[in-house]
């Protein structure tokens, strides 16, 4: 990293001191080329969407540098909260191709190059935003992950520093939501999926316009494809060329589906049921099971209710989650644990039964899509509740745990 942080130094001294009168950074040669460059997804987490990043090149000054406005500190203080919170702050950074390059390789993961069809004042352009912006007080800029990201800023900067029009497709071939877009890039990551469904929710579920869809690396590279630049009465296309820098293997990362969020919540669903018909058959109620199933889906309700309150990400409210993870199930075990209170409280099964029966059967009616697992857990609440809902209208109450 510090050869990297050295060469980094040396590059961006290397265009002040190459200045014109006009103190911009150094005149590029006609030679010169601006590319757009577009990394395939990788196996890990963050970096399960690609990447996009902005290469300029001037072998006349031996210049070849990739700006990348991807880049973060997972060491920096309070870094999860921020995260979360959608305080997030990323940074352009800037350092050679083949360190770039290099990158990428050692982690298979591909890369391809778009040469754009830019005139020497448009490149000029360009590379002295980047610089400028690349600077400690300009770099950073608040993350994100569906409006302004590592590809959302390689868009705009191409836009913006453009003079002429560029026009990109008015509307993608296939209409998706910013959802289906996402879930596209999660087959292999299961969990994430379900996890991801949990907090990015309503506003995801709207249609994407074919500028919007750009949020997606490989999207941005193929709206590139399809895109041209018109200046006064002369339109021509956006990218001049195509180029494979480095083709990755395919891949072999495969999920176990043994031990995906379908397979884990069916069998403990078919486990609560079945704990709940032998108490049942007995006439003896198991608190402690009620204590479990209905405290995780009360922290589960806490949880996604903090991201509704505090979170800044546009995608996290309104959360219809919050129709079956029910934050007041966490309060609720602590006042279920009152003997004394109980004649009275045990009605609130019976108003958790009814409301769950009228989301699986309304469900659908909700603008957001929920993920099937979500109603496993739905399930495995309501078999507690309908348990505790039979009692009570039957007149039994359980002072004491069996």
């Amino acid at each position: 990293m510090s050869m990297r942080i050295q060469r980094l130094t040396f590059l961006l001294i290397l265009a002040f001191l190459l200045q014109n009168k006009e103190t911009r950074a150094f005149v590029l040669s006609r030679h010169s080329e601006i590319s757009v460059l577009t990394c395939s997804p990788g196996d890990e987490a963050y970096s399960v969407y690609g990447h996009s990043a902005i290469r300029v090149k001037d072998e006349s000054y031996n210049y070849d540098v990739v700006f990348n406005y991807g880049i973060f500190d997972f060491s920096s203080p309070n870094f999860l909260y921020r995260f979360a919170s959608g305080q997030t702050d990323y940074l352009l950074g800037a350092y050679g191709f083949s360190d770039f390059v290099d990158d990428y390789i050692a982690a298979k993961r591909s890369i391809y190059e778009q040469v754009l069809n830019l005139t020497q004042h448009e490149k000029q352009k360009v590379f002295d935003f980047l610089l400028w912006n690349a600077q400690p007080e300009n770099r950073v800029y608040r993350y994100n992950f569906l409006f302004d990201n590592c590809a959302t800023r390689v868009r705009d900067v191409i836009q913006e520093q453009s003079d002429g029009n560029v026009n990109f497709p008015e509307k993608p071939e296939n209409q998706k939501t910013f959802r289906d877009l996402i879930k596209e890039y999660h087959s292999k990551l299961l969990w994430l999926n379900f996890g991801i469904d949990l907090i990015v929710v309503a506003p995801s579920d709207k249609d994407a316009s074919a500028f919007e869809e750009m949020f997606l690396p490989d999207y941005l590279m193929g709206h590139f494809t399809n895109s041209t630049i018109t200046t006064g009465n002369e339109t021509k296309p956006l990218v001049r060329a195509t180029n494979v820098i480095y083709q990755a293997p395919e891949s072999t990362f495969k999920s176990l589906k043994i031990v995906s969020p379908f397979v884990v919540f069916g069998i403990l669903l078919l486990l609560v049921i079945y704990v709940s018909v032998r108490q049942w058959r007995k006439k003896k109620i198991n608190y402690l099971t009620d204590y479990l199933v209905f405290g995780i889906n009360g922290f589960m309700g806490v949880v996604m209710l903090w991201f509704v309150l505090y979170s800044e990400h546009p995608a996290m409210h309104p959360n219809y989650n919050l129709l079956w993870a029910i934050p007041v199930n966490l309060i609720f075990i602590f006042i279920w644990k009152i003997k004394k209170w109980r004649t009275v409280t045990r009605y609130y099964f019976v108003v958790v039964s009814v409301w769950l029966l009228l989301f699986l059967l309304l469900g659908s009616l909700v603008p957001q899509k929920f993920h099937v697992v979500f109603y496993l857990l739905t399930l495995i609440v309501l078999a507690r509740a309908v348990l505790n809902t039979l009692f009570v209208l039957r007149g039994k109450t359980f002072d004491r745990l069996t």
